[in-house]
């Protein structure tokens, strides 16, 4: 029963019993003696919540808070009506009124009435359980109004009272080494019924909580189990609730951000000494696994599912999944390149049946499907996707954006990889690297030194058409940010990563091959900008940082053969 019915109740069964006193008054010795049985038995009600309360609940809790807990039992309307009660009882036999004295002993019965409901309500508070269910539905009332819609933006949400105090009382259990009472908050979040308007405040919620047990990981010494138990869940949450939302491309584009980095910022703490192997480890693990299951969430027709929200694809329309796609390259993230199937079967209604270890090239055969003379798919899922891009150069221009911020988060290739933080697709293979390099690196849509000049010149001062993907997906982010320490930055704000994403589409694909336009535009640049060019390549390029010679050409030039280990002419794949 909620506390609004439960008010309008109370209120009509005291003008009911108002009528009955006025119409069938009592004299004093009848009410003084009704009167003291309905006392005890108000005040044997009082002392059991007292001591209930006593054993169950902190003066100074939190969560659930006092006001939660007294919205929930009742217990001010049923002080209220026995404070009413004394008051018409001791009037009326002071002033020798029998309506007021009857009325005064009849509302002590409904207090008794109300105390017994209040009673049963704080004693199902006793148990972990019912807990539980009072905290789930206070956390979902916060969230947003059960089919209203949040008006507010999901990063300022947390300020409220009922966000902070469940934070609070996560960083107590975290800062206490309270499994238990972990997974209990945690199971209370994930299991909350929030309203459709309230998914996306549910979402930032859910990834600041993955954030701090991720850090209490690393850094407090956490159970990383339990961490990664309770990370797996609001995974699974977050993915059954981007479904409930119109537009789930951002809220799976941030947490697939954010597994990225997590990974990364794992591997580097664990590295540097800061956080324990085994914590690194437990986080890589459920990474890699969680990006995974977001890619299987996203591909129409995946190779496997473990659950029946795998099914069906989360972000059936062009503007969706080119959206995530962007988010899902960057932070060198696990299964970057795998991501591209089911990209190009969204936007083309069929399979891409080539292999990307074998030198396969996901973009180029999606341009020629979209955009081709002769190749063009003819059906209903091509026909949006080249109305999303609006045109081959919009095409061409959106993806070289995607590569500059795939680029200039890749992992450090200087930074020892030890072998028990060895993942699938988390690994510090030169071939993987060279596989996801390759996949930006065959979109080749100019041949010449001179063509590359241009399209950098494109990248650095080009307004992508109103409208088009490049528009609405990597100028229009500042609308839709949720709470990741990953940092974001629009690509026009990394000019090495745009230099690299140039060169990497004239560097050859195959040992021996011809270099010379390469070399012409590298040698063209400015001196700055070949320079930072440089010292990214030597970051993330394997092999750019052992070259001897202090001419930046030839760093980008050695970095960029990370290209040829993968293709047809190695074998891989076949």
């Amino acid at each position: 029963m909620g506390q609004r019915l439960r008010q309008v109740v109370l209120c009509v069964c005291a003008v009911v019993l108002g009528l009955l006193a006025v119409a069938r008054p009592r004299g004093a010795d009848d009410v003084v003696a009704a009167t003291q049985f309905s006392i005890a038995f108000f005040a044997t009600l009082l002392t059991g919540e007292a001591v209930i309360f006593a054993l169950t609940f902190s003066a100074a809790s939190s969560w659930p808070s006092l006001q939660a807990i007294d919205s929930h039992i009742a217990f001010r309307e049923w002080v209220l009506v026995g404070w009413f009660a004394a008051l018409f009882t001791a009037c009326g036999l002071l002033g020798d009124s029998r309506v007021s004295a009857t009325y005064g002993a009849l509302l002590f019965l409904l207090a008794n009435i109300f105390g017994i409901f209040s009673f049963v309500q704080l004693f199902g508070l006793a148990s972990v359980g019912g807990r539980n269910r009072l905290l789930r539905r206070t956390l979902a009332e916060a969230l947003g109004q059960p089919g209203g819609v949040v008006r507010r933006p999901a990063r300022d949400f947390e300020n409220g009272p009922v966000v902070d105090a469940y934070l609070s009382a996560l960083g107590q259990a975290v800062t206490g080494n309270d499994p238990t009472a972990v997974g209990n908050l945690v199971d209370q979040l994930v299991d909350a019924e929030v309203a459709p308007g309230a998914a996306r405040n549910a979402i930032a919620l859910h990834i600041d909580v993955l954030h701090r047990l991720s850090r209490a990981a690393l850094v407090s010494g956490a159970d990383p189990i339990q961490v990664t138990t309770c990370g797996r869940a609001l995974v699974d949450s977050v993915v059954r609730l981007c479904r409930r939302l119109p537009e789930p491309a951002p809220a799976l584009g941030a947490l697939s951000r954010y597994l990225a980095w997590l990974a990364n910022t794992s591997l580097l703490m664990s590295v540097r000494g800061v956080a324990s192997n085994r914590s690194a480890r437990e986080l890589v693990a459920m990474s890699t696994d969680a990006r995974l299951k977001i890619l299987r969430c996203v591909d129409p027709d995946p190779k496997s599912a473990t659950g029946p929200d795998e099914l069906g694809t989360l972000l059936p329309r062009p503007l969706q999944v080119l959206m995530w796609s962007a988010d899902f390259a960057e932070f060198h993230g696990a299964h970057q390149a795998g991501a591209l199937y089911g990209v190009y079967e969204i936007l083309t209604g069929t399979k891409f049946m080539g292999n990307y270890w074998d030198g396969a090239s996901i973009l180029t055969q999606l341009r020629l499907a979209l955009f081709g003379d002769g190749d063009a798919v003819d059906n209903a899922a091509a026909d949006a996707a080249r109305r999303a891009f609006g045109s081959v150069e919009e095409y061409d221009h959106f993806w070289a954006l995607t590569s500059v911020t795939a680029l200039a988060t890749l992992r450090d290739c200087r930074v020892a990889h030890p072998p028990e933080l060895v993942r699938p697709e988390f690994t510090p293979d030169r071939q993987l690297l060279g596989a996801y390099l390759r996949t930006f690196a065959t979109h080749r849509y100019f041949g010449t030194a001179e063509e590359a000049r241009t399209a950098l010149l494109g990248l650095i001062s080009r307004t992508a058409a109103s409208g088009s993907a490049s528009e609405r997906v990597h100028h229009g982010r500042a609308g839709r940010a949720y709470r990741v320490p990953a940092p974001q930055m629009e690509p026009q704000l990394r000019p090495a990563a745009m230099i690299l994403a140039v060169a990497c589409r004239l560097a050859p694909l195959a040992p021996g091959g011809d270099d010379t336009e390469l070399r012409a535009f590298l040698t063209a640049l400015p001196s700055v900008g070949l320079r930072i060019t440089a010292g990214l390549a030597a970051r993330v390029l394997p092999g750019a940082s052992e070259v001897t010679r202090t001419d930046p050409v030839e760093v980008v030039v050695v970095g960029l053969r990370v290209l040829t280990l993968v293709g047809s002419h190695t074998g891989e794949g076949t």
